[in-house]
This record gives C-alpha cells, structure tokens and sequence, in this order.
C-alpha cells in the first residue's frame, strides 16, 4: 500500500460472485492485485448474497481485501435484495457515520462518511446502482445524490447508472430504431413533451449541474498521459448487440473539488474480467495529501455558508 495515494475501485460483480461464490474469489484475487495491495476503497454493486449467512461473503471480502466493509440497508420491497457495499481502508479511514438510506432509491445506496486524518470535513463514499427500467425514477435519484454536492461537503459517488454521458464521447450513443430489444429502448429512453424518446442522459446532466465531476471525464481533459478513449472506455453491453451494444454506464463522480485531487483512471476490461461478470472494473487514484486539502478547504466553505 502506498501512503501517499488513495486508491478506489468501482465495479458491478453480477450476482455478487454467485450465491456459493464460485466468482468472488476470482474478482477478489483480482481487486487484490489493483496498485500496490489492493483498492484502498471498494464501491461494489449488485451485492446480492453478502448479507446472507451472517454476512459471510462480506467477512470474506473483508479479510482477503483487508477493509472493513458496509451494506446498504435493507430493501425487502423490491424483487430481491440486491444492496450495494463500501469497503474502506481501516487506519487510512475514520468512520463518522453509515447513513441507512432508502427513499427514493429502488436500490438502496450504500453511503458512509468519513474522515481522512485529522480533517474536520467528512468525505461521502456512496456506492449506487439506479433503477434500470425507469428513466424517471433515475433522474430522481440522481436529484437525491444533489444533496451531497452541497458547498462545505467533499464526496465520491460511483457505480451503475444505468443511463448515458450528457457529453458526446468515443463511444456513440445507440440509435434506438435499429435496437431490437424495445423493452430495453423503452428503459433507457425518455419521453419529451411532444412525445418522442431520447437517450436517458439526464441522470449524468442533473449531476453535472448540481457541481459533480464524472471522473473519467475530468481525466480525459485534464491529466496527462490519459487518452480519452482509455478513460471513456465502455463499461457494461460488451455482448448485448439487441440492446445497442458496449457504453459507458459505470461512472464515477466528484463533488466539493475531490476531482482536482485525481491523478489516474483506468477501466480494465479483459479476459480476467469478463469472466466475473458483465462490467468493467473502474480504477481511480487520488493524491492523499491533496484530498486531504480538499477536506480542510470544504471546512472553510462550510463556515462562509
């Protein structure tokens, strides 16, 4: 592990590895090998069996990662309880609260604050995961993570959004006429006033506007040596051709100037991958000293509102 730098890792592991985890091990031998030692912070989705048999599979990860993990809270109104999960460094991270947040999310996000040092100005991990048949309801989620971009307040929220990039990218975004699969066109679109559909970008919109960085993004403009097409690289869709094909639907975002503390981006998509599950692995590296700076500074931003 390297003192100097943070390093945090999003990924969507497709049913948690399997029930009896027959793909965990092979996704944690893989967040094992990130940087030097491991992630240093996990935002996972799809968390689906880790509150199972006494958070078995939680303590698992727990142990093999050495981090100390949380779920989101219970959510026995949907279908299945598939929570999401931040696993944090202990020493590196003090945690001041978990939040048990529920409304507005179909899937309940996983979000713990907590300090890096001595800092006064706690830092957000939220992992989510939106809804993926409702653009409506997306948008209302994305308006719920508005409430952790407030001035004072450094957070990292990351995972599925299940929806598309404002901006145009690399990867174009699928031309809904020719996509076969129209129950899928259905739920990544929206409706306007005159009644025709759009690819559902609001999400990614509402975010930006409410002060968020996507990370991937900020790199690709912003730090050397980082190819757009690297960064912006698709996530999620490799082998879904009814369904438009690869795009960007795992994103990462920053809020209270925890961007400017980013030195490296990486979406790792191989063999390896593939065979845990259906999206990429995210990787993102920040500076400490510099986050540690963001915090102090957010602490003065709190005291001038």
């Amino acid at each position: 592990m390297d003192a100097s730098t943070i390093d945090v890792a999003v990924w969507n592991i497709e049913a948690d590895g399997g029930r009896d985890g027959e793909r965990r091990d092979f996704a944690l031998d893989i967040l094992s090998q990130l940087g030097d030692g491991g992630p240093d912070v996990l935002l996972q989705q799809e968390a689906k069996h880790s509150r199972e048999h006494g958070g078995q599979l939680l303590h698992a990860t727990e142990k093999h990662l050495g981090l100390r993990g949380f779920l989101a809270a219970p959510n026995p109104g949907v279908d299945a309880d598939i929570a999401t999960a931040v696993y944090l460094r202990p020493g590196m991270f003090h945690v001041a609260e978990q939040k048990p947040r529920a409304k507005p999310w179909w899937l309940h996000p996983c979000h713990v604050q907590t300090h890096l040092g001595v800092h006064p100005v706690p830092i957000n991990f939220v992992s989510f995961h939106m809804c993926f048949f409702d653009a409506d309801q997306r948008l209302t989620e994305a308006g719920w993570l508005t409430t952790l971009a407030r001035p004072g307040m450094v957070t990292i929220a990351a995972g599925d959004t299940n929806s598309y990039p404002r901006r145009s990218e690399p990867v174009t975004l699928p031309t809904w006429e020719n996509v076969t699969d129209r129950a899928h066109m259905v739920q990544r679109t929206y409706l306007d006033l005159h009644g025709r559909r759009h690819s559902d970008t609001r999400p990614d919109g509402t975010l930006i506007d409410a002060g968020y960085v996507d990370l991937a993004r900020h790199a690709a403009d912003h730090l050397d040596g980082i190819e757009a097409q690297d960064a912006l690289a698709p996530t999620a869709g490799f082998t879904k051709r009814l369904q438009g094909g690869a795009q960007r639907i795992d994103r990462g975002y920053g809020a209270g100037r925890a961007a400017s503390a980013l030195e490296h981006v990486e979406v790792i998509d191989n063999e390896n991958t593939r065979a845990v599950t259906d999206h990429a692995l995210l990787f993102y590296r920040f500076h400490r000293a510099r986050l540690e700076a963001v915090a102090t500074q957010a602490a003065y931003a709190l005291c001038a509102t």
